[in-house]
């Protein structure tokens, strides 16, 4: 069995080469998705109000995968890019604990009224914590229109540090989504595993996924 490459970049972007960055950003991501069998979604985003600071994540289905995305020239020209551009990076190495979006391709290339939170949460558990979470994750997906994609996975070298990726049609959704009893429930029953969480908001600029994830 393949073991998917899921993938987390905290990047710090020079806001002098932001324009560059952006375009040459957009041709790599839309293009990986359009034209590589291997490469699932990538996700570029910015922390709400903070251009500096860039969150992508990537999904590809095995190591091969990655590496023909790498030597593709769009890559390059991305990567050539970023040696410039970027002033810091962190790369969290990801193991998919649930992978789940709403039937269809995902292609949002402009502004848009979305909702998107990053979550870190540190846990005493990861297995009582798992148990719990990602059947209010299926859940929520199912029941809740406005739930659109919910991406959990854990740190490849902490596996009690979990990282949640969610959007939303709109805040109107989050906020309804806090509302639901399974999400109250989930609060309730984990409130003793979690030891530290952080939530962040995410401006969405570039967002493409195949159709099917697996």
């Amino acid at each position: 069995m393949t073991q998917p490459i899921f993938r987390l970049f905290k990047l710090s972007l020079n806001l002098a080469y932001e324009a560059d960055y952006e375009k040459v950003g957009f041709t790599n991501l839309t293009r990986s998705v359009a034209g590589e069998s291997g490469t699932l979604a990538m996700f570029s985003n910015h922390v709400a109000g903070d251009k500096t600071q860039q969150v992508v994540l990537e999904l590809y289905v095995d190591e091969t995968s990655y590496q023909a995305h790498v030597t593709s020239e769009h890559f390059k020209a991305f990567a050539n890019l970023a040696g410039k551009a970027l002033t810091n990076r962190e790369i969290i190495n990801l193991e998919p604990q649930t992978l789940l979006k709403k039937a269809g391709s995902l292609r949002v290339v402009e502004k848009n009224d979305l909702f998107i939170r990053l979550a870190h949460v540190l846990v005493s558990d990861s297995q009582s914590f798992a148990d719990i979470v990602l059947p209010e994750m299926k859940n929520s997906m199912a029941v809740e229109d406005g739930v659109l994609l919910m991406f959990a996975g854990t740190d490849i070298n902490i596996p009690c540090s979990w990282y949640f990726y969610e959007i939303y049609a709109n805040q109107a959704a989050y906020d309804s989504h806090c509302q639901t009893e399974h999400f109250k429930d989930y609060i309730a029953r984990t409130i003793d595993l979690v030891v530290e969480k952080n939530l962040k908001v995410l401006t969405g600029d570039v967002l493409v996924s195949k159709a099917d994830l697996s």
